[in-house]
């Protein structure tokens, strides 16, 4: 079991990410090729480093399912995910600014349990027409819940796998219930060049204040995506919102380690790349909790995956 578990994970994490950027190419190959070709790119980055890690996934091996640990992991998900959703919709604040305000929180008061919170909270992110009933909340919760214990041992370092999590309990919730996705029309390159640059902008801001300012990699993503969610809606009325939306996006690939990433350089394609992923797969699993991060991990993924190619050619 302590081997099997690794291995399940990594391919809960590995379906889903390839699933967003896989639709996402699509799309752009159908809409304007360049894109495509740009997109097919950055998918050939991820694939190389996903199997690069699934070869040493026979030395991986979980400290044990069932253990008090991976319990309180479970119920700090569960929580995050119920507090950030009566946040989002009940108080009326906005997924980020929820999502933003329970990471801060989380990282204050709970710093131990501040990623399995931030999990939660970024599954709460969803919206009404997903998680349109207690049911729904349960299972995406659950789900959520399980997937962040079965892939503790894999993946990490790599900012946007909480979010990735987060998002197999929306899926699994659009499964199983009456909830239904959103499918939002691809934004034009009127509207898509300012996305890309608070991408770039929000994934060099987030890695600074993890690293440089050492503030901890959930703060980081918090202090984000609170400021875009608060600032960005009042200086462009009518974009804000998904400004605000792109800004706390790509703050997940901030919160990666120095261990994949020694500096903010990697940022700034990383940024480019979760821009472009936004853009093209907006038409695909909205309203789902936890997708922003999945373009965030793809992204880091393959930024290392080209770094490691680099590295490997002039070894």
């Amino acid at each position: 079991m302590n081997r099997i578990t690794p291995i399940v994970g990594f391919l809960v994490l590995t379906i889903i990410v390839l699933l967003v950027y896989g639709l996402g190419t699509i799309e752009a190959w159908g809409l304007q090729p360049i894109a495509g070709i740009a997109l097919t790119i950055i998918t050939l980055g991820l694939l190389y480093k996903i199997a690069n890690l699934a070869r040493g996934l026979s030395n991986v091996q979980a400290d044990g399912l069932f253990t008090q640990q991976n319990l309180l992991n479970f119920l700090a998900v569960v929580g995050g995910l119920v507090v950030t959703f009566y946040l989002n919709h009940t108080i009326g604040l906005g997924a980020v600014v929820a999502a933003g305000l329970v990471q801060i929180l989380a990282a204050l008061i709970l710093p131990k349990y501040g990623a399995p919170i931030a999990t939660g909270a970024y599954a709460g992110m969803a919206s009404c027409n997903l998680l349109c009933d207690p049911t729904g909340e349960v299972i995406a919760a659950v789900t959520a819940g399980l997937v962040f214990v079965l892939t503790t041992p894999v993946f990490g370092g790599f900012g946007g796998k909480l979010g990735t999590i987060g998002v197999s309990g929306c899926i699994a919730t659009g499964l199983c219930t009456v909830g239904v996705f959103s499918s939002p029309s691809v934004p034009g390159w009127d509207v898509g060049w300012i996305i890309v640059l608070v991408s770039i902008v929000s994934a060099v801001i987030t890695y600074a204040i993890n690293h440089y300012l050492k503030h901890g990699a959930v703060m980081a993503s918090g202090v984000v995506g609170t400021v875009a969610g608060l600032i960005l809606p009042a200086l462009f009325p009518e974009i804000g919102g998904s400004l605000a939306v792109m800004a706390i996006c790509a703050s997940f690939v901030g919160m990666s380690s120095t261990k994949h990433f020694r500096n903010a350089w990697p940022m700034v394609a990383a940024g480019l790349f979760i821009g472009l992923i936004f853009i093209y797969s907006s038409p695909y699993l909205g309203g789902a909790g936890g997708k922003l991060g999945t373009m965030a991990f793809g992204a880091g993924l393959s930024v290392r995956g080209f770094l490691d190619l680099l590295e490997a050619r002039r070894a």
